[in-house]
């Protein structure tokens, strides 16, 4: 990979919104932070962000194409600062940034997924790219334990009979003895595990490095991805938190649904774009599943008059089950850390691209 200058300035850029990490207070905090590790080193923060919408077309093979065509545009600001840097903190970056940005060689993604970020072409010029994965498992995972009680002990019907002041037992079945897959075992699905675990649950994995070792511990079973349709058919509730790749596109399909064990439960923390929505939507209204939780969707934000919003037991949420102020600590110290070892010429942590 690409190291820093041996003289003059090193110059890194801070290009996420401040307050999506703690503000401008903290954005300072950490820019000196980083300052500190060398004295040759320059922290610019100036913001970057294309959007939500943009951000999903990006992420996605089929979207690339439409993105490029309308280019978010830069002002002069933002020019002068590309033209500089050599290493970034990042949720977006201009197309052909190779060109916009001559002397770049690091990026470091502020999320676990890094193909918005990819799309601007840093693999065909070299620059690696790291990713924020892990920062976020612990939020996310809780939400994820959160959904499935919440839909196993029927809270929502609950608080609707609360509402209207009826008094309507219901009782929802223990979580002790169900089994439950995981689709992808990164560090989001290996929090879901440590979490979901003292619930006394069977615990099967759908990994792609199923079989080079024993299974992980408290993991009952890992099964490659060619063994997903036996894996879902045996399980009560299936949590699926993958990166988006031209594998799992579109890998939660209708034949897929048709696997999972009927009146089974299905939870999407991972990537939108995983899921066939129009098999999700109609496997819940045939009742082969007794319901769903999605945190994110194939477009983003999903419009209002998406058929998603009606289909029956789903709960959607905006992809909003981390939360910013935990992530941006691990995020920052995970930034920190791979700035020392760029300098110091040492392996950086999770990387995506190059390295």
């Amino acid at each position: 990979m690409r190291r820093p200058p041996a003289t003059g300035p090193i110059v890194l850029g801070m290009l996420y919104p401040p307050a999506w990490f703690g503000g401008p207070e903290a954005t300072a905090r950490v820019a000196t932070e980083v300052a500190a590790l060398d004295p040759r080193v320059e922290v610019e923060a100036l913001v970057y962000e294309e959007g939500q919408h943009r951000r999903t077309l990006r992420g996605s093979p089929t979207g690339v194409a439409e993105a490029r065509r309308d280019p978010a545009p830069l002002t002069d600001v933002q020019r002068a600062l590309f033209a500089r840097v050599h290493g970034v903190i990042a949720i977006d970056l201009p197309f052909d940034v190779a060109t916009v940005a001559p002397n770049l060689a690091w990026v470091q993604g502020v999320g676990a997924g890094t193909a918005q970020l990819e799309s601007a072409g840093l693999a065909e010029a070299g620059i690696v790219c790291t990713s924020g994965a892990g920062t976020n498992a612990v939020s996310i995972a809780e939400f994820v334990v959160g959904r499935i009680l919440e839909e196993r002990k029927a809270f929502v019907a609950l608080r609707a009979s609360q509402e209207r002041h009826a008094w309507e037992p219901r009782f929802g079945p223990e979580l002790e003895g169900a089994t439950i897959g995981l689709l992808g075992f990164g560090a989001i699905n290996q929090a879901v595990a440590a979490r979901l675990a003292p619930f006394g649950v069977e615990l099967l994995v759908c990994r792609r490095s199923a079989g080079t070792a024993p299974p992980p511990p408290g993991i009952a079973e890992c099964v490659p991805p060619s063994a997903l349709h036996a894996l879902l058919g045996r399980c009560d509730t299936v949590v699926a938190a993958v990166p988006e790749t031209p594998d799992t596109l579109g890998l939660m399909d209708a034949a897929a649904f048709a696997a999972m064990a009927p009146g089974s439960f299905f939870v999407n923390v991972g990537r939108g774009t995983l899921v066939d929505e129009r098999a999700l939507i109609d496997a819940l209204a045939s009742g082969r599943l007794r319901g769903a939780a999605v945190d994110v969707a194939s477009q983003e934000p999903l419009p209002a008059d998406h058929p998603l919003w009606d289909a029956p037991n789903l709960s959607i949420s905006p992809h909003c089950s981390t939360y910013p102020p935990a992530m941006a600590g691990r995020l920052h110290r995970l930034w920190i850390d791979n700035v020392a070892r760029w300098l110091a010429g040492d392996s950086l942590v999770n990387v995506v691209v190059g390295g």
